[in-house]
């Protein structure tokens, strides 16, 4: 059991230190954008589908944890991340969503998330659902260490991004948007913790229009914020 509740870490171990296949997307460091190597390349619709694929195969492998209590909690956050590419867009970010504890090590939630990108050229809002999965490298009642990743959609009520003196393409109207990061919660008191952490935002529309209209957006940045657990009384309703 132990080496199937470690088998997410493992696999992202051994595929972070394989440098000879490490291709990063033209223009981008390592750093920049940490896992957005060959074949991994969290920062595409890998990021969804990835975390979707560990997290199913988990689910259909080990077996239920009877032992988990309080699955359940609602979280809020604000976040901002600065794009390392022109026009080095900056993007503040809320977010509210829920979190399920499926293992003590795993965790499945979703988030609304309102997105607001602004440099030289862009001055727009944008309204995301997005999914995603957490693995827990710590889980003690007073503080967790997480890995955490997904995608989803996002609506921007203007073309995002807008073409400039270095590329001419201009963005469209939908895009799809992956985040993957790291995140910690610390408790507080009651029912409620304090979440901070740091994450890699990656927008694009995935060339559905075609090339020409998916300039892409790429940052990286930080996020805090609250979560409260709903723990349940004995007669089974939330408090």
């Amino acid at each position: 059991m132990i080496i199937v509740n470690r088998y997410p870490f493992i696999v992202l171990f051994f595929l972070m230190m394989d440098k000879s296949f490490a291709q990063f997307p033209q223009g981008d460091k390592w750093y920049q954008n940490p896992l957005g190597f060959e074949p991994l390349k969290l920062h595409t619709s890998m990021g969804f589908i990835v975390p979707a694929a560990v997290a199913g195969t988990a689910l259909l492998l080990t077996k239920k944890d009877s032992t988990l209590r309080d699955r359940l909690s609602i979280y809020s956050e604000m976040g901002v991340t600065f794009g390392y590419k022109y026009p080095y867009s900056t993007l503040v970010q809320n977010s509210t969503g829920v979190n399920l504890m499926m293992r003590k090590w795993m965790s499945i939630g979703s988030e609304f998330s309102t997105t607001a990108p602004f440099d030289d050229y862009n001055n727009t809002v944008g309204f995301a659902i997005r999914p995603f999965a957490r693995f827990y490298a710590l889980n003690k009642p007073d503080w967790k260490l997480w890995f955490e990743a997904g995608g989803g959609m996002i609506y921007f009520i203007d073309n995002f991004p807008k073409p400039t003196t270095q590329d001419n393409r201009l963005g469209t109207y939908w895009n799809g948007t992956t985040k993957y990061g790291i995140g910690t919660s610390i408790h507080l008191k009651n029912n409620m913790d304090l979440l901070f952490g740091a994450r890699h935002l990656h927008i694009s529309n995935g060339n559905t229009k075609g090339a020409e209209r998916n300039p892409a957006h790429d940052s990286n940045g930080l996020f805090a914020g609250l979560s409260w657990n709903l723990k349940k009384e004995r007669n089974g309703k939330y408090k």
